[in-house]
């Protein structure tokens, strides 16, 4: 007869204690992991997380799986109806037909959990798409641009702007009612919108107050014969208004103005008077040219050059 020492007599009662204190403790584990993934998806549930029924997997883990058979009562809500269901089936598709709670193949079903659990929520979601036909206004532009043909500030619409006008074929999709999004399937541009132009005044000064006379040499060479000047002077007014403006007292084509073309910085700075005003520039100008041939060259450098070439330096 083989003798047991003592080693073998007390080897079976430890294996024995293990084997029982594992499975306590594996037991022990399910329902603290069970109690705290409870608490995860009560988290979620509050955060409103959801998963789609189509993308629950198939349980792997058989002791959620044995619960997840057994008796259960969960809530399914569809739009405003809200219906408590004891089961112990697991299919949700089984539940809802056997509760008559229709599902259409639009409806979404949605699972606050990740197995179907006593407590879990199930949501029924209608979904709807819809094409609808718009027609929507296309804004135009609006072009400014700056003239000197108007006082500063001063805004005149040449053009006016008109709208354009498109058709487009749009997908809307709700879910219980509630649009969620729109995507646009093709649009139509049926008038292209037409921009509106609008001209801003930059001048100091209008033509408020002033007769017009346009190009009128004779006028404006009489007024300087009439006045006191010399005959040297009548001839080099005359010759500078000329190749100037052309004798146009009104002349607002570039960024000088008037009849001898000053710049209207430097006229209101110097003067009063209204810059398109013909008699006040040549009383203004006669007096640059009394001030000597450096001021004649540097204020008229083009006329007075040519000026000079005709008939010398006075």
């Amino acid at each position: 007869m083989k003798q047991i020492t003592e080693r073998e007599k007390i080897k079976p009662p430890l294996l024995k204690i293990s084997f029982g204190m594992f499975f306590l403790l594996s037991i022990f584990s399910f329902f603290l992991g069970y109690a705290s993934k409870d608490a995860i998806f009560a988290q979620e549930r509050e955060e409103n997380s959801w998963i789609y029924f189509s993308k629950i997997l198939d349980i792997k883990n058989p002791l959620i799986e044995r619960m997840s058979q057994g008796p259960k009562l969960i809530t399914v809500q569809k739009g405003t109806e809200v219906t408590k269901i004891f089961t112990t089936f697991n299919d949700i598709k089984d539940i809802l037909k056997k509760n008559s709670i229709e599902v259409t193949e639009n409806d979404l079903i949605y699972l606050n959990s990740e197995y179907l659990l006593d407590g879990s929520i199930v949501k029924i979601i209608r979904t709807e798409s819809i094409v609808v036909e718009e027609q929507i206004d296309i804004p135009y532009e609006t072009e400014t641009r700056e003239t000197s043909k108007y006082t500063k500030g001063e805004k005149h619409v040449v053009q006016k702007g008109v709208l354009g006008v498109k058709r487009q074929m749009v997908l809307l999709y709700f879910e219980d009612g509630v649009l969620i999004s729109e995507k646009i399937l093709d649009k139509i541009v049926e008038k292209e919108a037409l921009k509106e132009i609008v001209e801003i005044g930059t001048s100091w000064y209008s033509l408020e107050g002033i007769e017009v006379r346009g190009y009128n040499c004779p006028y404006w060479y009489s007024v300087v014969d009439n006045g006191p000047y010399s005959e040297e002077e009548k001839r080099w007014l005359k010759y500078i208004m000329y190749c100037e403006s052309g004798c146009n007292a009104e002349s607002n084509k570039s960024s000088y103005k008037g009849l001898f073309q000053w710049s209207p910085y430097w006229w209101r700075k110097q003067f009063n008077e209204n810059i398109f005003d013909g008699n006040a520039q040549i009383r203004h100008t006669i007096a640059k040219y009394r001030a000597g041939e450096e001021t004649r060259a540097s204020q008229w450098p083009a006329c007075h050059s040519k000026y000079v070439s005709a008939y010398g330096v006075n």
